[in-house]
Order: C-alpha cells, then sequence, then structure tokens
C-alpha cells in the first residue's frame, strides 16, 4: 500500500522578502498617519490656546498733528488742516461754531514765556477738516481723548505729548489673534512707570531769563535734581522693560514673577547696604 504523504511546500526567498517589504510599508504608511494625526491635534491645541480679543480697527484721518519744542508741524494731508491762530491763554477770543464736517483743535502749552514771564503761556489753535460723524482723538498712539462740541484741547505743557491723530468713533470691530506687539503695547499702557517720568518730572527750564537771575539759579537746582532722579529712572525703566519683555512673551504671571524677583533683589542690596553700615 502505497502512502501518500502530502508534500509541505516551500516558500521561496524571493516571496519571504516580498511579504516582508509589504509589512515594512503598511508600517511605514500606519507610522504616517500617525504622524499626521498627531500634528493635527497639536495644532488644533495650538490655536484653541491662543488668545483672542475684539480689537479695534482704526480709521484715522490721513493727517497728524505732531508737537515738539519748535511748536506744531503737520504730516500726511495738510491740505485738511487749517491754522487759525496762537493765542495768549486767558485771552479773549471767540471760536466761530464749525461745520458738521470738521473741528477744533486746540493745542495748550502752558508754560511761561521767558521773554514776557507775564504771558501764561499759548494756545495753538488748527480747524481739521474730518468729514462727518463723530470723532476722537488719539494722542501718542494710546491714549483716546473724546471731542465734545466739535472741539478737544490737548496740553502739551509737559512734554508727554508728541503725535495727535484723529479716529472715528464708529470703528469696526474685527477678530484677531493677540500678538506680540499688542503684548507689549498693554504693558506699557498699566504699566505704573514711564519711562524717564521722574527727570521729566523734575526738569524745567521756563524760568531761566526771568527774576534777575534767580529764574536761572532754580533752573540750576531743577537740572541738578533731573539728572539725579535720571539715575534712579534707568534703574526703573531696566526693571520695567525686563517685566514687558517677560509679559510679551509669557502672560502677566511671567511679569509678576519678575517683578518680585527684582523686589526681593532691590530688599536684600537695601539691607546687604545697612548691614555693611552698621558694621562699619
Amino acid at each position: 500500500m502505497t502512502m501518500l504523504s502530502a508534500a509541505r511546500p516551500s516558500s521561496s526567498p524571493s516571496g519571504s522578502s516580498a511579504g516582508r517589504g509589504a509589512g515594512v510599508a503598511g508600517g511605514l504608511r500606519r507610522l504616517a498617519r500617525v504622524a499626521l494625526a498627531t500634528l493635527a491635534i497639536v495644532a488644533s491645541a495650538g490655536c484653541a490656546a491662543g488668545e483672542a480679543k475684539g480689537s479695534y480697527k482704526p480709521a484715522l484721518l490721513p493727517v497728524k498733528l505732531e508737537w515738539d519744542s519748535s511748536g506744531v508741524k503737520v504730516t500726511g494731508e495738510s491740505s485738511l488742516v487749517t491754522p487759525i491762530g496762537v493765542f495768549s491763554i486767558g485771552a479773549a477770543y471767540s471760536l466761530a461754531g464749525t461745520a458738521d464736517d470738521a473741528l477744533y483743535v486746540i493745542i495748550r502749552n502752558a508754560r511761561k514765556s521767558p521773554a514776557d514771564p507775564s504771558v501764561a503761556g499759548f494756545d495753538h489753535i488748527y480747524k481739521v477738516k474730518s468729514g462727518t460723524g463723530e470723532f476722537t482723538a488719539v494722542v501718542n498712539g494710546t491714549a483716546v481723548i473724546q471731542i465734545v462740541d466739535r472741539q478737544v484741547l490737548i496740553d502739551v505743557t509737559h512734554g508727554t505729548v508728541r503725535t495727535v491723530e484723529f479716529r472715528g468713533a464708529e470703528a469696526a470691530v474685527q477678530e484677531r489673534a493677540a500678538g506680540i506687539d499688542d503684548r507689549w503695547r498693554s504693558h506699557w499702557e498699566t504699566c505704573f512707570y514711564s519711562p524717564m517720568a521722574l527727570s521729566r518730572w523734575a526738569y524745567d527750564d521756563s524760568t531761566m531769563g526771568s527774576l534777575y537771575g534767580l529764574g536761572f539759579a532754580w533752573f540750576l537746582a531743577r537740572l541738578a535734581l533731573a539728572i539725579v532722579l535720571g539715575l534712579v529712572d534707568l534703574l526703573l525703566v531696566a526693571a520695567t522693560f525686563l517685566a514687558a519683555v517677560a509679559y510679551m512673551f509669557f502672560g502677566p504671571t511671567a511679569r509678576n514673577i519678575v517683578y518680585g524677583v527684582e523686589a526681593l533683589v532691590f530688599v536684600f542690596f537695601a539691607f546687604a547696604g545697612w548691614a555693611g553700615l552698621r558694621l562699619d
């Protein structure tokens, strides 16, 4: 009796390598799908974590008033601005009623004139053709002053005002992600300190030519005080700048940490100085 045995098929090397190749290709495809899914999750999480805020898209007039020690300079569409005149503060003058498409801008410098100390300062008055609608004055790009009865008064006595622009009160709101520049501006708008504020407060040269030399002596005293306070200003500028950088990149918590560390460093050095004086 003949026994028939089923011969086990032998696998060829070429078939085995083809199977391994197909398996590797399938694995790569699965790995690619996993990687793409991971990237999608990370991207969506990043978008969800991004800070969004409603911000005004300013409808600015194409003209700007700039103030410096030499006076007022008009940049942009100067044809929109008509100089009315320069008047002593307190002098009797009246402004004619403006049309609905214009407004008066009064730039007041209350520093006394060295040539005539009896003059309390001057009002520089301009008429700006704005178009119809309500407008606000934007000072230094941040501070907003409401315009009432088509007139606005900008005080430049202390030198903090540099530019004045005009924006429509009804501005379209658009949704956008808050960027680094928004955080930078937000920090300085809410900061307790303005750079070099102490030395600017101390410095005043309006008395140089008054009181037969006593005004100049008072100027020298104010100048010396401004120099001393300027050193304090430099420390405060460095401290607030580091806090601004921390807030710009990492948010309010990082800014508060920077302020806290700076306060601890100040207390440490103050205590060390006090202890050194006691030991001496």
